[in-house]
């Protein structure tokens, strides 16, 4: 059954408000290492993922069409500001390595990151006190917006709709523009929502990985026109996403808590290269193999019970590297095969008959419990049956990375060394380093790191 409509815009208020007085003194001190490290992880993720033929393909078409000194992160190339974000937030998406957020259930950060990159990188005077607060002020606003959005309707990917709004604030809030024009750039923005598809992931179509990079340049877009005096549509945020979700816009939900619960840390960070669904079995078979002596031929079957979202990734026999990281079964059996899940075991030659094969013998079902956990926990759990009759078990509540399993900074550091060394080599060091140590490096001396 659906909410009520708003009767009032008054939550899109107070949210632009927050975002137009947002100061970097009013960041908790203590939190601002997780901003950085946000920075720095999706850093990673956009270099790793630069070299990806079709992402590499574009990105030379449009440093040869589109001409601009923004840069291309992990390339040598320049193209326009707005052509940089698509290519970078698209890059970024390419290996399912990018930071995420549970509430919204998706991943504010790659959808605001390069739009707050490619508008810093043209204003030489930006601080890195003055980047870190426009990216917390987009990431805030439109992580809220994602959890006013959640559910969403079946068909709907959550990358390329509410994570306009939150480049549209990021952006707006770096050129210092007051709350009336934040609130019309929020307002423009939800109208510049993709019309995104699920089934794009599932049939493994990549357009779904320009999704996030769409968001980052229709983002620009939208600050672009709130400045040039275009309007939008009054309650634009409910009124343009409403029709996105399966309970209806929750109006409440974009102003909850503002400058008291933080956002950004709360969300979580990868290290599967694969979608967060598959997260849990993946870390139950991690610990499994951890206890127990067996390999991969000695695996009769395996049973993986979810919760009702990731029960949906069910392809055994994917055919694209894309298709894979959305098939729970796949993701399972490469991990068996290979002895990890990076990101080669979802690569094209893991598309093998022998994982085919062992990913065949993998059934995935919802449980009512676990649904009844989610989104604070999003619990899974594996049974594997051996060919010697033994049967192991492993539970997962809380995927590592998550804000309550987390990472350490030395697991983060090895996953960004693994990504980024075989694209920019000596420089990973140094991009790492200028990264986290934000506020005090400004975006020009990241991004000049994250260039070849």
């Amino acid at each position: 059954m659906s909410r009520d409509p708003p009767e009032s815009t008054c939550e899109a208020t107070a949210a632009s408000e927050f975002a137009a007085d947002l100061a970097f003194d009013g960041i908790p001190t203590d939190r601002i290492d997780d901003a950085s490290l946000i920075v720095a992880d999706s850093l990673g993720a956009i270099v790793g993922g630069s070299t990806a033929p079709y992402v590499a393909g574009f990105a030379e078409l449009s440093a040869d069409t589109r001409r601009g000194d923004a840069s291309i992160i992990g390339t040598d190339r320049q193209t326009s500001p707005d052509r940089a974000a698509l290519i970078n937030g698209s890059a970024g998406s390419v290996l399912e390595v990018d930071e995420g957020h549970k509430y919204c259930a998706g991943h504010p950060a790659m959808h605001v990151l390069p739009a707050v990159f490619a508008e810093a990188e043209s204003r030489s005077d930006t601080t890195g006190a003055a980047f870190l607060t426009a990216f917390v002020a987009g990431y805030e606003v439109g992580a809220r917006v994602g959890i006013a959005c959640t559910p969403l309707a079946d068909a709907y990917h959550m990358h390329g709709l509410w994570g306009t709004v939150g480049a549209a604030v990021g952006v707006g809030k770096l050129r210092g523009y007051d709350q009336p024009e934040l609130l019309e750039a929020m307002r423009i923005a939800a109208n510049h929502a993709l019309h995104t598809s699920f089934d794009a992931a599932l049939e493994g179509a990549t357009v779904r990985n320009s999704y996030t990079g769409m968001s980052a340049m229709n983002g620009i877009l939208a600050a672009d026109k709130a400045a040039a005096g275009f309007s939008g549509l009054e309650s634009g945020l409910s009124r343009h996403l409403d029709r996105t979700t399966a309970g209806g816009f929750d109006e409440r939900a974009v102003a909850a808590e503002l400058g008291d619960r933080w956002e950004f840390t709360r969300g979580y960070f990868k290290i599967h290269a694969a979608c967060r669904y598959t997260h849990g079995a993946l870390d139950a078979l991690d610990a499994l193999e951890a206890d127990h002596q067996f390999g991969h031929a000695d695996v009769d079957s395996v049973l993986v019970e979810t919760y009702p979202a990731a029960s949906r990734l069910q392809t055994p026999r994917p055919t694209t590297d894309l298709q894979a990281k959305f098939s729970i079964p796949f993701a399972v059996a490469t991990r068996l095969v290979n002895g990890h899940s990076g990101k080669s075991a979802f690569s094209a030659d893991a598309l093998c008959a022998e994982t085919h094969a062992l990913a065949e013998r993998v059934a995935v079902n919802a449980t009512d419990e676990y649904e009844r956990q989610v989104p604070d926990a999003r619990p899974t759990r594996v049974t594997i049956r051996l060919t010697d009759g033994r049967s192991l078990t492993e539970e997962v509540r809380h995927a590592r990375g998550d804000a309550a399993n987390p990472l350490s900074r030395r697991e983060l550091r090895s996953k960004f060394e693994r990504l980024v060394e075989p694209v920019l080599g000596d420089q990973t060091a140094d991009l790492w380093r200028a990264a986290t140590r934000l506020p005090d490096a400004s975006p020009a001396a990241i991004l000049e790191r994250a260039t070849r």
